[in-house]
């Protein structure tokens, strides 16, 4: 029997590998600084809706002990309505460094009435000056909580459901107390009404600004 020899393996070429494709140089854009804050991403009426009401409803009941604290750092003046509007005057207190001005203002309007509910200005020591009553301011205090003869305390005097929205700081340095009254849907500073405003603020976002009609 013929023994047939084994075929040898054969080298088999492959095709060459394709050429990769050039590569084209991408340029990069530099950015450039942007000297303005991004534009806020909500519309002026959506955020002076939502910050409205936000306010009113942190807005703290003055008969009511404040939970927020907020410490005045120098000495200062509050100025705090007698009633309504501030109709019979207000009264004008020394607040002094490290002061929570919230328990201050709390504590003078739980104070029952002295004898200056007639509209005529008295002195009190230690306690600041006092506004006198504007002209034609005479006669009894409405009292918006209790029945005549009744014991009273300066909060009645201020409206039906008086509240604290914050403080408005005039340009001599002194507070001035944001009412908002939350059953007659009222807000006031002093004899003068205040409402809620915005502004662009330095992160692109929107921000309480005061506003204070004349």
């Amino acid at each position: 029997m013929a023994v047939v020899p084994k075929p040898e393996p054969q080298d088999v070429s492959l095709p060459p590998a394709p050429a990769p494709a050039p590569t084209v140089p991408q340029q990069v854009q530099k950015s450039k600084p942007n000297s303005k804050p991004a534009a806020p991403a909500t519309t002026r009426d959506a955020a002076l809706k939502e910050i409205s009401e936000y306010r009113r409803v942190t807005a703290w009941s003055i008969h009511r002990w404040p939970l927020e604290k907020r410490i005045v750092h120098e000495r200062t003046r509050v100025h705090l309505p007698r009633t309504y509007r501030a109709r019979h005057g207000a009264d004008v207190r020394t607040i002094y460094p490290d002061t929570d001005i919230n328990q201050f203002v709390h504590a003078h309007y739980a104070e029952v009435v002295p004898a200056e509910r007639e509209g005529v200005k008295t002195e009190e020591s230690g306690k600041g000056a006092l506004k006198k009553a504007p002209a034609g301011a005479q006669g009894e205090w409405p009292n918006y909580v209790a029945s005549e003869g009744v014991l009273a305390r300066r909060h009645e005097f201020l409206g039906p459901d008086p509240r604290v929205a914050g403080f408005w700081v005039d340009a001599a340095g002194e507070y001035h107390v944001k009412w908002y009254d939350a059953f007659l849907g009222d807000q006031w500073i002093d004899d003068r009404k205040w409402s809620f405003d915005v502004r662009p603020g330095a992160r692109g976002d929107w921000v309480e600004a005061d506003d204070v009609d004349p």
